[in-house]
This record gives structure tokens, C-alpha cells and sequence, in this order.
């Protein structure tokens, strides 16, 4: 078969045919949502990878029994309401619900209701999806469950921000994650009735049993990775650290796992990775950059409802990536100048980030300067809406220039954990530059951050790496800086990022030392 193309006939057997074992045994028609047959599918999963799975889906250890700090009490099959309660440290096993929030008023646990969910919810005040979701915890034999606008204290009085961070251990604990991948909001369910699909029967004469003939309707990567629900920015991290995950689509179940064939990519595979992100540790540096920069990639394309959660709705995946790595970081940025091994690249590469070729403006996030936390700073992709690539340079290949960062041990100590008055700071030398040589064609370009607002301000650069050969015309790889109004602690100006690019060494003129970029 080609394996490029998709199959359109699905074939399958009943227990009792006897034809060729390859044949998949399977339901000569879908049992329909929230039927008795629908649950036993996930239970019976779910216990194969029990059984089965041990070293790839590892149960959770006992730090991540931990129950997250609130949590809905569904009762059993025989109740019909629920209750918030809070676990005060308590250990056990929760089921984490993955949705989308929707455009319409949503159900929400507030400073003022709060008593009023503990003392109790009935089952028809839920909206749909929730109501389904108690369902199907309650059908899989588990009481709690785990639903973020109802178990996160919502509002200006909420606890959002401090919840915020436990998301990590919130999905990588949990029994499984139930994601609504046919779900557009609150009230839209999980469990509707879906389209029959046709099937054909045929049975030789003298045969114990019929096969079947169907539509095939396998397509995990259209109807899950491509889904409405994964093109969510809190869903990617979500994705990435559960255990496993039942995904509920508009034509039929899919269960995900460490052991799951369904994953068709290597970035596919980095975020089906039960133990996130253990696969980057078999790969070269080169591909470690790759993956990383791949993710970063595609969470900048994804949407949130708060353009302020951008840099919190994947932490816990970075913390996870930083520890794994061995490298200091934050805000999208991966610093490798605490370590001994190779020329430090990383740092540079994560900083040679780009505005998308197909985003005509990335546009400043307006963050709240709150006590202690002065904001993004701007040579942070995270500082902005919009899609990002990367410039790549050869591995193995480019001499890094010199550059202090917050994470530095000679870095700026006002700023090297982004606390205090001022955003975390960049050290370095600028350069001025002419553009009137910088052809596209010959491999040289510089690409704006946001070209309406920076292309009336003088620019300026910071080299961050050239090629290690010595021709004569040789590129360098910058990021472009513009100065503001803004003092130092010398009182020399403070710049601010405005793009990135690859220039001719011959555009490059004098240079200024020791400039702070925020």
C-alpha cells in the first residue's frame, strides 16, 4: 500500500471469524456516546495500559498523587450532583478534563460562589460538557474530577495566578485526561449522538463468522492534532503532559499513550511523550534544538482568550525542558552559559528568533506591571501575539559572539531572575549598521518585529554569531535594537528589540559597549 495515501475502506472481523488473524477485531457499527459499550472501550484501555504499560506510562509516583487543590467530588453512578471540595494535600487519583472555554458566558467558580459549589452542584446546572465529563468519571469508577473553571478560584480575587503554575503536576498526575476535541464551548457536550456510517457484511459460505466493510475514519492527525481544540495555547502543555489522553471527536474515540501508535511526527512523538520531554535526551544537540524550537514554533501560532497568558500557559513544559536540558532559561529563551561544553550557542539561537513569514505585525502584549514583576522582556518572543520562526544557522559551524544575560554569573544582577523595577536584561555591544546593501537574494535580510511602528526609528544591531570561515564577505547573524528613552543604572540608554536578521560584515560600522536591552 502507499503509504502516502489514506485508506478509504476500513475492514474488520467479528471474535468469531476465523479468517486472517491480521484482520482487526471491531464492532460491525461504533457503539454511540455514552452508551455502557462506549465506557467498557475506555475502561478496557485503560487497563491494558495498566497492565501492560508499566515502564512507558508509569502509574503516577506519590508526589504526583498529590491531589491538585481543589477538585469536583462526582459521587457515584447513583448520585446527581457534585461538590467542590479542597484537598489540603490528600493523595488519590483524578480524572483532568482538557476543553475549550467557548465565547459565551462561562461556568466559573468565583470569590462569591465558592461556599455555594461546596455545599453542592446538581448534575443539570452543569453546563454540557461538564455534566458529560461528570458522566464519564463516574462510568470509569473514579470520584474526582478536575475542571479549571470550576476547581480555579476565577476572577480579580481569584487564585489563577498561583494555580497557574501547578498545571504541570495537575495533568502529568492525572489517572487520564478526557479532551474534548468536538467540543467548541461549555455547553456544546461531549457525549451527542454521532453520524452512522455505512457498513457491508460478507461471509463466505461455511465461514464461522462475517467481516466488515466501512468508511475508514481513522485520521488522528486531522481530527486530533489538527482539531479545533489543539489550536488552543493552554492544550499544547496539556497534550504534552498527560499520561494518556481520551480524545473525544466528532466521528469516534481515540486513546493516546506512551505506547500508542497513533503518533505519525517527531514533534508528535516529543508531545506524546508520557514522560515529557525524556525523548529529547536520545537526540543529538543539533535535533534537541530542533525539537524545542519546533515547539516554540507551533505554540506561538496557537490561541489563548488572555494574551497575557502566553508565557504561563506552556511554563510548566519549559521548567520541564530546562531541567531536562540542564540549562538555565525562561521566557522562551534557553541559556547554555552556565555550562562547560561547546561555545554557548544556545542562547544565541533561542534570541534568533523571527517574526512568521505569514504575520504582517507581531504585536506588543500590554502586560500589568504588578509589584515585583516588571513584565516580558522584548527580546522575548512571548512579549508578542503573533507566529514566530527561527534563523538557522550551521550547526557545528558559527562563532558566537559575546553577550551577558539575565542568567549570566556576570549578568545584570538587578534583573538576572526578571525581578525588580526594571524587565530582565540583556548585556551587550551594538553596532551601527547601512541597509542599502542587504540583498534577500544573496542570503542577507533583516525582518521587523512590527514594521509599522519600528520603520521610522533608527536601528541599530547586535551580533550574536558569524561563520567560522574566513571569506571576505562574510554574514552575521543580529538582532536589531532601537534606543528609547529609558536610563541604565549609568545612565546610558536602554534599547529595546525591533527584529532580527543576516547581514554583510561590510554594513557593520562602529560599535557601543556594555548597552542594557530590556
Amino acid at each position: 500500500m502507499d503509504r502516502g495515501v489514506s485508506p478509504v475502506i476500513s475492514i474488520h472481523r467479528s471474535k468469531v471469524t476465523r479468517i486472517d488473524s491480521d484482520v482487526q477485531v471491531g464492532f460491525a457499527r461504533l457503539p454511540q456516546p455514552g452508551s455502557d459499550a462506549s465506557f467498557e472501550i475506555i475502561r478496557q484501555w485503560l487497563q491494558s495500559c495498566d497492565n501492560h504499560h508499566g515502564g512507558i506510562c508509569p502509574p503516577a509516583t506519590r508526589q504526583d498523587s498529590v491531589m491538585p487543590t481543589r477538585v469536583i467530588d462526582v459521587g457515584t453512578e447513583r448520585d446527581h450532583s457534585v461538590r467542590l471540595i479542597e484537598t489540603r494535600g490528600a493523595q488519590g487519583k483524578w480524572i483532568a478534563l482538557s476543553h475549550q472555554w467557548g465565547t459565551s458566558d462561562n461556568f466559573c467558580t468565583t470569590p462569591e460562589n465558592k461556599v455555594k459549589h461546596m455545599n453542592g452542584i446538581e448534575d443539570e446546572i452543569l453546563p454540557a460538557t461538564f455534566r458529560d465529563a461528570v458522566k464519564i468519571t463516574r462510568a470509569l469508577g473514579r470520584r474526582h474530577l478536575w475542571i479549571d473553571s470550576v476547581c480555579i478560584i476565577q476572577g480579580r480575587k481569584g487564585d489563577f495566578a498561583s494555580e497557574a503554575k501547578r498545571m504541570e503536576q495537575v495533568y502529568s498526575g492525572a489517572y487520564c485526561v478526557l479532551a474534548t476535541s468536538r467540543s467548541p464551548g461549555h455547553d456544546a457536550g461531549i457525549l451527542q449522538d454521532r453520524e452512522e456510517r455505512d457498513v457491508m457484511a460478507l461471509q463466505a459460505q461455511g465461514q464461522s463468522g462475517p467481516f466488515y466493510l466501512s468508511q475508514n475514519i481513522d485520521d488522528f492527525d486531522v481530527h486530533v492534532l489538527k482539531g479545533a481544540l489543539n489550536q488552543r495555547g493552554w492544550v499544547l502543555q496539556e497534550h504534552a503532559l498527560a499520561r494518556r489522553t481520551v480524545y473525544f471527536t466528532d466521528h469516534q474515540m481515540y486513546f493516546e499513550c506512551g505506547q500508542g501508535g497513533l503518533i505519525n511526527s517527531e514533534t508528535a512523538s516529543f508531545l506524546g511523550d508520557p514522560d515529557f520531554p525524556q525523548i529529547i535526551m536520545s537526540a543529538d544537540k543539533g535535533e534537541r534544538i530542533l525539537l524545542y524550537q519546533d515547539l516554540y514554533t507551533k505554540y506561538s501560532r496557537l490561541g489563548l482568550s488572555r494574551p497575557t497568558d502566553r508565557a504561563v500557559a506552556i511554563g510548566g513544559l519549559e521548567e520541564r525542558i530546562l531541567a531536562k536540558l540542564n540549562v538555565s532559561g525562561g521566557w522562551g529563551i534557553l541559556d547554555d552559559s552556565l555550562n562547560t561544553e561547546g561555545q554557548n550557542g544556545l542562547l544565541r539561537r533561542s534570541l534568533l528568533w523571527r517574526r512568521g513569514e505569514e504575520v504582517e505585525e507581531l504585536s506588543s502584549i500590554p502586560f500589568a506591571k504588578k509589584a515585583g514583576y516588571p513584565g516580558v522582556p522584548t527580546w522575548s518572543w512571548m512579549a508578542y501575539e503573533g507566529g514566530i520562526n527561527y534563523i538557522e544557522p550551521d550547526f557545528g559551524a558559527t562563532h558566537w559572539e559575546e553577550l551577558l544575560s539575565p542568567w549570566s554569573s556576570e549578568g545584570p544582577a538587578p534583573s538576572r531572575q526578571g525581578h525588580g523595577a526594571h524587565p530582565p536584561a540583556l548585556v551587550a555591544k551594538v553596532w551601527d549598521y547601512t541597509a542599502e546593501h542587504i540583498a534577500d537574494s544573496q542570503g542577507h535580510f533583516i525582518v521587523l518585529d512590527s514594521p509599522k511602528k519600528s520603520k521610522h526609528l533608527a536601528t541599530k544591531c547586535v551580533i550574536l554569531g558569524q561563520p567560522r570561515s574566513r571569506r571576505v564577505k562574510q554574514k552575521r547573524y543580529v538582532l536589531i535594537v532601537t534606543a528609547t528613552t529609558e536610563k541604565d543604572g549609568n545612565g546610558k540608554a536602554v534599547y529595546h528589540r525591533a527584529g532580527a536578521g543576516v547581514i554583510p560584515a561590510e554594513c557593520i560600522t562602529g560599535g557601543e559597549d556594555n548597552v542594557t536591552i530590556w
